[in-house]
């Protein structure tokens, strides 16, 4: 477990769209956070609503890139989890 407040996989999620080496797809995303399909899509529309991600079009296929406030949400998400890994 992360953080006990704060949901695993989810987080996970805006951990790995962190990569900005990879291009992220819904798929990609799923099976790297260990997520369902149906529950990525989900947790993606939530992050989509708070202005945390958003859809660019590739082709037919849709990417998920982070906004400037979810770079700046999943950075510090990163400091806290590296906070908690430290004792």
């Amino acid at each position: 477990m992360i953080i006990p407040f704060l949901r695993e996989r989810p987080t996970a999620l805006l951990l790995l769209l962190r990569d900005t080496s990879k291009e992220w797809y819904v798929s990609s995303l799923s099976r790297k956070s260990g997520l369902t399909y149906v529950h990525t899509v989900k947790v993606l529309e939530q992050l989509l609503n708070l202005g945390i991600i958003e859809f660019g079009k590739k082709g037919r296929k849709k990417i998920i890139i982070l906004t400037e406030k979810g770079k700046k949400i999943s950075s510090s998400l990163n400091d806290i989890i590296d906070m908690l890994n430290e004792e």
